[in-house]
């Protein structure tokens, strides 16, 4: 529901994931994304989070506890991840998602399905 309320009032559309056909030369040309590089694009995604602060910043911060988030500005971390690798965090995960590790466990499980 706040993410919804969220991207309308960013009058920002949802972003729009291509179905993406099979092709077996890009399967093997594509290198797969790396852990780390998954880590380094959710610390840029995440400092654009205007109550974010840097210093806080690590795997093992907690959104609430270590990052002093409330859960709008939780919300807006998470919808700054899902802009940044153009996927969808269910709102059941998005629940469950309480440190930054875990977002980005998630997200990288998810970019090894594609």
């Amino acid at each position: 529901m706040f993410r919804l309320a969220l991207r309308q009032a960013r009058f920002a559309p949802a972003p729009i994931r291509a179905i993406k056909p099979f092709n077996a030369i890009r399967t093997y040309a594509v290198a797969p994304i790396t852990k780390e590089e998954v880590t380094n694009r959710a610390f840029e995604a995440l400092k654009t989070v205007a109550a974010l602060q840097e210093s806080n910043l690590s795997v093992e911060s907690s959104f609430t506890k270590d990052l002093g988030l409330d859960s709008l500005d939780t919300v807006e971390a998470l919808v700054a991840l899902e802009e940044e690798f153009d996927l969808e965090i269910p709102d059941k995960i998005s629940d469950e998602i309480k440190t930054v590790g875990e977002a980005i466990n998630y997200i990288f499980e998810e970019e090894q399905k594609l």
